[in-house]
């Protein structure tokens, strides 16, 4: 294992060779859906009542009460209130998450109309999916850049060779634990350099520096990949 190892250093030497081990997890995994560009128009008719209300929560009209179909291309942060920005309270979005989920649970539409039924599964499922991206700092980052029309680099060009040889010993460090115990040291190291990472995001996004943002989010992408690896040394370790 050694062996490869020094080979694929050297070839890292020579060339932007990325560097990611047998049990990492592809970059491309992390990617976000393309996100809609909307122009600011004004709300749709409602379907119910038909009338050009402002919508309250985004959903419900406030004429006649109804739940409105659901906006797949609504900003997740408007769906939340929060401003468009990476820095955000995660007390606050969990606690936002959770009073929308209660407006559009299932249980309070099971007697209503079978179109608003349908609505509350669907706002339901995308206020989920806005969730989990706003609440993971690389899916945030990532969503914002999609935000601004840009998207990440398809190799590791934004990345010096010094990284991607300290990720090659950190997987090799993986690659040699023989326990849990060192395992878990490994992952703790990675857990402080991933918050380190997002709270540079944070400054990177205020700066409108994109490109300096791009190359943190491919850095944290290989973090989370020797993470992955961690975790499937670990379940390893306990299965043997």
């Amino acid at each position: 294992m050694r062996s490869v190892i020094n080979g694929l250093k050297s070839a890292v030497r020579a060339t932007n060779y990325s560097p990611l081990g047998r049990n990492t997890v592809p970059l491309e995994r992390f990617r976000l859906p393309e996100v809609r560009q909307f122009a600011a128009e004004s709300s749709p008719a409602c379907w119910n009542c038909q009338k050009q209300s402002k919508l309250k929560q985004n959903m419900i009209c406030s004429d006649c009460g109804h739940l409105q179909d659901v906006d797949a291309g609504i900003n997740y942060f408007d769906l939340l209130s929060f401003p468009t920005q990476f820095s955000l309270e995660s007390q606050k979005l969990t606690k936002n998450f959770r009073q929308l989920q209660t407006i559009v649970h299932p249980d309070k539409y099971s007697n209503k109309t079978e179109r608003e039924q349908t609505n509350s599964a669907d706002w339901s499922s995308l206020i989920n999916k806005a969730y989990k991206t706003l609440a993971t700092p690389i899916e945030r980052g990532q969503y914002l850049l999609q935000l601004e029309g840009e998207e990440m680099p398809q190799d590791n060009s934004a990345l010096n060779k010094e990284f991607l040889m300290a990720m090659m010993e950190r997987n090799e460090e993986v690659e040699d634990a023989e326990d849990t115990q060192t395992l878990e040291e490994l992952n703790a190291q990675l857990i402080k350099d991933l918050d380190k990472m997002s709270q540079k995001l944070n400054t990177l996004f205020a700066a409108k520096d994109i490109q300096g943002v791009k190359g943190t989010l491919v850095e944290m992408k290989y973090l989370l990949s020797i993470q992955n690896s961690i975790k499937q040394k670990q379940q390893s370790l306990l299965g043997s």
